[in-house]
């Protein structure tokens, strides 16, 4: 009975072994260390970090009263119109936004700013294990991406500069836990757990 647990436990490790690493999703700061401010050129961010991927966050970081950030659609994008936005949000100093959808996004200021180019459009492809390529991050209160300017702060995302990662979680890489190890591991201890139960 023992040889039994002990191959089985055995087949778990190889199956373990053999699956990815977990992904996680990948944290942009828009602007780099420039952030969301008037002067900076958001079509070259784009180019510079693009692919993104469903799951991916954007870290907007602003000076209080002196910006906000607002999703728009493509309409409002080119005419730099606020008033048919999808979500708003101008509270404290900065705001994580996740792309939950492989979709073009389209994000402008409101504050007068998005005439002078301070508006930014990328697209989210759908999430493929292990391809993204996330490089930068930033921290501060965080809402997702249905939030608007009364929405409750939520946990923002880890903090991490210029460190590659992957992408297909939904989760912020903060609170990653779950894994397909963990179901391994789960399985390995319920098999131990029949294993003392049987003898």
């Amino acid at each position: 009975m023992e040889m039994r647990v002990a191959l089985a436990l055995l087949v778990v490790a190889v199956a373990a072994s053999q699956l990815p690493s977990a992904a996680e999703a990948a944290n942009y700061t828009v602007g780099d260390d420039k952030g969301w401010n008037p002067d900076v050129d958001y079509t070259a961010w784009v180019k510079k970090h693009k692919p993104f991927y469903k799951g991916d966050w954007l870290i907007f970081e602003y000076q209080t009263g002196r910006a906000d950030v607002v999703q728009v659609g493509e309409v409002e994008y080119d005419k730099c119109d606020k008033a048919g936005a999808l979500s708003s949000y101008s509270k404290g100093t900065s705001y994580a936004f996740q792309l939950k959808e492989a979709k073009d996004y389209y994000f402008i200021c409101s504050y007068g700013y998005c005439y002078t180019g301070m508006k930014l459009h990328l697209t989210a492809k759908s999430s493929s294990a292990g391809t993204s390529s996330g490089k930068q991050s930033g921290s501060g209160s965080s809402d997702d991406s249905s939030s608007s300017d009364d929405s409750s702060d939520t946990p923002s995302p880890s903090s991490k500069k210029a460190k590659p990662k992957s992408s297909s979680s939904a989760a912020p890489p903060s609170i990653l836990a779950a894994t397909p190890y963990a179901a391994i591991a789960a399985t390995g201890a319920a098999l131990l757990h029949l294993h003392r139960i049987v003898l």
